[in-house]
């Protein structure tokens, strides 16, 4: 035998030599810290306590021992029970059934599930909502146990949502790790994740316990193949949990830690289900022994000792009776059959006292409407009068009413005007353009009482007139257009659509935007850059519309280059690019983009109001981005955005949906 392979066997044997002699309690878990348990249980006996306040701290000394000793933990639970109904105290007899179903859950679901739906009834009758908060938990660990996903997960988020009422952020803490847990049960690793996560941040926060939610994302990790981060929070949670001497937990990260070196490091795999074994008998926590047990006999079935493998096998058997057997289940089914008949008779007894209450409401009405009808007579002299004074009110409001309508009827009228104002001052500027240049050439052509005599500079000056005057119609049928549009769009409120090439469009407008600039500033020039999508397929837009919205954008854009350009250094050349790009669902989104003097936060929460404007006075109307602004968004039920930077530049950013 080599000497690596006898080395293997002796550590096998000296792992599974520790695993079979067990830790001893104190090795398991530290003493336990007496100050808090010890001074809980002093105060109980103090004979000065009140007993409602007696009744709450045995409440208080059963959830310590919740952890450590069942048995314990039902015993004080029990206490309070007789104590609280003893005195007649409600909210205590709620608290101390809520705990002794706690410590029966594990031997006892249905009696459990009846203990907690009994608490949950007191608590709703007192309104005492973080009572139904913590009963509304524990009836949904109950579920989570039987593996009924629906319903367990309803009670989970009940109970969340009344801690977020209640704004208990503790609570919410433990109940943001329970929903994290019963999707790791369910194998729901994302959904488990994103909850621990959530229960983590608010903990670390609020420097609570953190040793259940440890477990649950390092059985996260580990389902996740990320073994070293999985082994981290295991570790991390036994730490945890130990310096708490939390049983529970300490069985949970154990079984865990079990699992991870299930098939890596079987011995040390049955090192640590060893210790969650014994964690969980030492609770008296029957789930944890299961689960511990089923490790223990799937490793030694397949590894050996055969006899060990049996051993654990029939103490799984016993659990898995004793927790879910036949008759429980049946039980339990019993229970919650009768908890329904309790509820249907209590809403058919609210019906009954509903309708009871509208007879007597009836009634009532009746006799009040007699009354009135005897001070009818005697008011009806007063109601003239007052009537007469209505009517006045009236007809002064109805003339009120029309003098606001007829200053909103203005108002409009003044932003249309500005608006088709706004609109006709790039086709109108080429006009004026073109019809001055074809003045030129026919005063040119007066002044020489002539032709040229040559020819071919006869005919280039003839058809430079005529190339002047088609596109003096062009771009006048444009202005048309416009008119046309902005008065259809006032008619219809919504110009018609029509499949349109956005590439092509968004291509235009660039244009024409930088030659109107042009024709304002002659000695301007600038870069005019593409980035378009390949062919898109046409989109269902109000091309008119649209283009005026687009254009408008290119126009600013042009114009913020220009203005940097005035101070700039000279190495600066302004630029503007166009962007197209396909969106999911057939959406599309356009982008215009340029390197000018950009914006402040200031001029960015305002550049899509009417009437706002930084340019001089003269070059603005402060209407063109925010019809650009209700073109895309109303119109098309797009967005529009803009990201700017001062000195850098601005991005306006339009998403159009796919076809409706």
């Amino acid at each position: 035998m080599s000497l690596s392979l006898f080395c293997r066997f002796l550590l096998r044997g000296l792992i599974c030599v520790v695993a079979l002699l067990g830790p001893t309690r104190r090795t398991l878990l530290a003493a336990p810290r007496a100050s808090v348990l010890d001074s809980l249980v002093r105060r109980v006996r103090e004979p000065q306590l009140p007993d409602t306040a007696r009744v709450l701290l045995l409440c208080r000394i059963s959830d310590q021992y919740w952890v450590r000793s069942t048995d314990s933990a039902a015993a004080y639970a029990d206490r309070a029970l007789g104590l609280a109904r003893r005195i007649g105290y409600r909210h205590g007899e709620g608290e101390a059934l809520n705990r002794q179903g706690a410590a029966l859950r594990e031997s006892n679901l249905a009696r459990a599930l009846e203990l907690f739906q009994t608490s949950l009834r007191l608590a709703q009758a007192t309104h005492d909502v973080p009572l139904q908060a913590q009963n509304l938990r524990s009836i949904g660990i109950i579920y989570v146990y039987l593996r009924d996903r629906q319903v367990g997960l309803s009670y989970y988020f009940q109970a969340l949502r009344l801690g977020r009422q209640l704004r208990d952020e503790r609570r919410q803490v433990v109940d943001l790790s329970n929903i994290g847990l019963a999707y790791d049960l369910y194998n729901q690793v994302d959904s488990a994740q994103y909850f621990q996560q959530q229960a983590y941040a608010l903990a670390r926060r609020l420097h609570t316990p953190t040793n259940y939610i440890l477990y649950g994302l390092g059985q996260v990790a580990r389902k996740q193949g990320r073994p070293a981060e999985a082994l981290d929070y295991y570790r991390r949670s036994i730490a945890e949990s130990r310096r708490l001497h939390h049983l529970r937990s300490l069985n949970f990260a154990y079984v865990g830690l079990a699992a991870l070196y299930q098939q890596q490091r079987p011995d040390s795999s049955i090192y640590y289900a060893r210790l969650g074994y014994q964690a969980a008998q030492t609770n008296g926590f029957l789930r944890g022994v299961l689960n511990a047990s089923t490790l223990l006999t799937q490793e030694f079935a397949r590894r050996g000792p055969a006899d060990s493998a049996l051993k654990y096998q029939g103490r799984m058997l016993v659990m898995k009776d004793t927790l879910f057997g036949q008759e429980k289940v049946m039980r339990l089914q019993s229970v919650d059959y009768r908890e329904r008949q309790r509820a249907q008779q209590a809403t058919a007894a609210q019906q009954e006292l509903r309708a009871r209450y509208q007879r007597y409401a009836l009634l009532g009405g009746l006799a009040v409407l007699l009354t009135l009808v005897a001070l009818l007579g005697w008011h009806q002299h007063q109601q003239q009068r007052t009537n007469a004074a209505l009517q006045a009110s009236l007809a002064e409001l109805k003339h009120t009413q029309a003098q606001l309508v007829q200053r909103e009827k203005m108002a409009f009228l003044g932003e249309l005007t500005a608006g088709v104002a706004h609109e006709l001052q790039n086709p109108l500027g080429f006009v004026k353009q073109f019809a001055a240049a074809g003045t030129d050439l026919l005063a040119a052509i007066n002044g020489q009482q002539r032709l040229t005599g040559d020819g071919a500079l006869d005919r280039e000056i003839l058809d430079g007139l005529k190339d002047n005057l088609l596109s003096i119609s062009q771009h006048g049928q444009r202005a048309t257009a416009i008119i046309r549009g902005m008065l259809d769009h006032a008619r219809t409120g919504q110009a018609p659509r029509q499949p349109t090439d956005l590439n092509a469009l968004a291509t235009e407008q660039l244009n024409l935007a930088y030659e109107g600039l042009r024709q304002q500033f002659p000695d301007f020039e600038a870069g005019r850059h593409l980035d378009l999508a390949p062919p898109l397929p046409p989109l269902p837009v109000a091309p008119q519309d649209l283009g005026r919205a687009v254009l408008n954008l290119c126009t600013n854009a042009f114009y913020a280059t220009r203005q940097r350009q005035l101070g700039a250094a000279p190495d600066y050349r302004p630029a503007v690019t166009v962007r197209t790009r396909p969106l999911p669902g057939d959406g599309v989104q356009v982008q215009v983009q340029d390197n000018g003097v950009g914006m402040s936060p200031a001029v960015q929460a305002q550049v899509f109001e009417a009437f706002f404007t930084t340019k001089p006075a003269g070059e603005g109307t402060g209407l063109g981005l925010a019809l650009s602004h209700d073109i895309v968004t109303t119109g098309h039920g797009g967005t529009l955005t803009l990201h700017s930077e001062e000195g850098v530049g601005t991005t306006f950013t339009i998403t159009l949906p796919g076809r409706a």
